[in-house]
């Protein structure tokens, strides 16, 4: 059974130096972190993983099958970009939230970078959520009232996810990526999908990039009617 690969990115002292800048800070916060996002996105990509933000003075990177050289490039890029000091670690585990409380243990531990080495191989299953009718919906109602649903649909979805092993990030609009343990995650999609009126793209694969581009092909392919269901499931040939 595959495991996944996620690694944890830290501002060290980010609260104290938001601090430091004045009581007129919050729109230069909002910036400030949009342009450490891009381009930790950015060099993510270059090496097919995937930034989610977070909180984003902690990121968690989906970094299955990256070297040890790419990730130290991406750790190079946060502290070039970033206000203070870093840290990032990355580990595997049977589950996306076992690798993720690896990495912190590195992170905590005051380690500046460091890669646990993977016992098995890597890959990736992501889950791109879509919620059925919100357009029609924020015709209807109103953006408010529909922004209050997706919150409410994310916060029960990250909470079924995280007690499975998986991993939600609200990706905007009316989409929520799930990065999914290798094992049991028909079950956990099952599962999450009964939260809501929801269907899914499932992607399959090797890297991040990878796994989010089939994942984005097979909820299209439910959205246009070429497949039946709530349910579409893509792997890498």
């Amino acid at each position: 059974m595959p495991k996944t690969r996620m690694a944890l990115l830290e501002l060290v002292g980010y609260r104290e130096w938001t601090e430091s800048i004045g009581d007129d800070r919050e729109w230069k916060l909002q910036i400030t972190q949009s342009r450490i996002y891009k381009k930790l996105q950015e060099a993510a990509a270059e090496f097919n993983g995937f930034i989610m933000p977070m909180r984003y003075d902690y990121m968690v990177l989906i970094a299955s099958n990256l070297k040890q050289e790419e990730l130290f490039q991406i750790y190079k890029v946060a502290k070039e970009i970033s206000p203070v000091p870093v840290r990032l670690a990355s580990a595997c585990g049977d589950t996306p939230v076992d690798a993720v409380e690896e990495a912190w243990r590195y992170v905590r531990s005051g380690t500046d970078f460091k890669y646990a080495e993977c016992s098995d191989r890597e890959g990736v299953i992501a889950g791109h959520f879509d919620i059925n009718g919100i357009t029609a919906m924020t015709r209807k109602l109103g953006v408010l009232t529909t922004y209050s649903t997706m919150l409410h649909v994310i916060s029960e979805i990250e909470t079924r996810a995280h007690y499975r092993g998986a991993i939600a990030q609200y990706l905007g609009g009316d989409n929520i990526l799930v990065v999914l343990p290798h094992e049991n995650y028909e079950e956990i999609i099952e599962e999450l999908i009964a939260v809501h009126d929801l269907k899914v793209g499932v992607g399959i694969a090797g890297y991040a990039r990878r796994a989010l581009a089939l994942a984005a092909e097979a909820l299209h392919e439910i959205r246009i009617g070429k497949v039946k269901g709530r349910v579409n499931v893509k792997t890498q040939e």
